[in-house]
């Protein structure tokens, strides 16, 4: 497993790796070409940027008729100079109505294993200059919507005047039922990184997780599995019960298998980005939030999953007890790895800190969630990882941090 994560922490984006790969070393020592007026520009990343776009594009089509219709569509086709030395950044114009509206702006990152790419519209007078540049290119053009097309292999290179600092990030997406507004950064295809994925509850790319689980508590089939299992009779089974969120037109909810010690177990294949489960009174000392090995299941498995399946910003792990109802969510970046000694090393820790606490303060929610929160910064540590308790009738979440020994659990609900 450690193996793996190391892998893809150190895999490139094939669409970089091959571009890169068919220029000869000296090429990319000098990092430049000729334009038309002789002037000297940086090497031009407009291809691999726009498989990507592409890639995402095909695979997401509810993304690309929700973004035309609101915003126009991406010309991946077209392309600013790339700017950078080690990073490489491009502007894409954004067109609704034969009239450029707003840019896409994407970033790589040095190792070429990450890509980030952002909304821009807002009324400065950079953007708006970069979007009159790009408009200068389309005033004799005549463009109408359409089937998005593979990328074309010369790709027209417009200069613009780049923004003096990094440009604003824009979030004018509506909630679209599937997490709020759209707020990226998100990649397509590629090792590493968050990208949109339906889940059949709409299309956002939201990268705030209260927005996510907003959505979530909203939806139907998901409030349906946690009053399913948010049971008296459920949580004094003498068995865990569980269900695993899975990718699909819609998503589907299949049911975790108890095996031997009362361990629940996800079904076969990597499309689950989730999972809702129980944590008993029926058994003596159970501690009633998440155990190491839900944490690493949902690091390990949901996680993972949703960034090989959809966006990271998807996954979430929930634990339903009697003293409350909590959930994982993370936000990072997909660069973390664990190894057997770390998560010996976690459950040592866990077993201690829990062990030494009397039958009193085991059935306190406000000691428990402090372990639990201390936990997660000190010995976990892996960040983007976060702890969040659902009220139990509203599905209303309030994030929970770890504040200090001599302090309370810093609770923060979820605007």
């Amino acid at each position: 497993m450690a193996n793996s994560e190391q892998r893809a922490e150190n895999e490139k984006i094939e669409a970089f790796e091959r571009f890169e790969n068919l220029r000869s070393q000296d090429i990319l020592n000098k990092k430049t070409h000729s334009s038309k007026n002789g002037t000297s520009l940086p090497l031009s990343y407009a291809q691999p940027f726009s498989e990507i776009i592409y890639k995402f594009l095909v695979k997401h089509p509810d993304f690309y008729d929700k973004l035309a219709d609101d915003f126009g569509e991406i010309d991946y086709n077209v392309a600013s100079q790339t700017f950078g030395e080690d990073k490489k950044y491009i502007f894409y114009p954004i067109l609704k109505d034969r009239k450029v509206t707003s840019l896409w702006y994407g970033k790589l990152n040095e190792d070429r294993s990450w890509v980030d790419f952002y909304l821009v519209h807002d009324a400065s007078s950079s953007t708006q200059r970069m979007i009159g540049e790009f408009q200068n290119y389309y005033s004799k053009k005549a463009l109408s919507r359409g089937e998005p097309d593979p990328p074309v292999k010369e790709i027209p290179e417009i200069v613009i005047t780049p923004p003096s600092t990094n440009p604003p990030i824009n979030d004018p997406l509506p909630n679209t039922g599937g997490g709020g507004t759209y707020t990226p950064p998100y990649t397509g295809d590629m090792s590493g990184g968050p990208i949109m994925h339906g889940g059949g509850t709409g299309a956002s790319t939201t990268q705030d997780p209260c927005n996510k689980m907003k959505a979530q508590s909203n939806n139907q089939d998901f409030k349906d599995n946690v009053k399913a299992l948010d049971k008296d009779d459920v949580l004094k089974k003498n068995e865990e019960t569980g269900v695993a969120a899975a990718y699909g037109p819609k998503t589907s909810y299949e049911p975790l298998a108890n095996t031997a010690n009362d361990n629940l177990k996800f079904p076969p294949g990597n499309k689950y980005f989730g999972y809702i489960h129980t944590h008993l009174d029926s058994k003596d000392g159970v501690v009633k939030i998440f155990s190491p090995a839900d944490v690493s299941t949902f690091l390990t498995s949901c996680v993972k999953n949703a960034k090989d399946k959809g966006t990271m910003t998807d996954a979430y792990g929930m634990v339903i007890t009697s003293q409350g109802n909590y959930i994982l969510k993370y936000s990072g970046n997909g660069n973390f790895a664990i190894t057997d000694n770390q998560f010996k090393n976690w459950q040592n820790w866990y077993v201690n800190e829990y062990s030494n606490l009397k039958e009193d303060e085991l059935s306190n929610p406000n000691m428990i969630e402090k372990i639990f929160s201390q936990f997660l910064k000190e010995q976990v540590n892996i960040s983007g990882l976060e702890l969040y308790k659902s009220d139990k009738i509203t599905g209303n979440t309030s994030k929970l941090e770890y504040d200090g020994k001599d302090n309370p659990v810093k609770t923060t609900p979820c605007p």
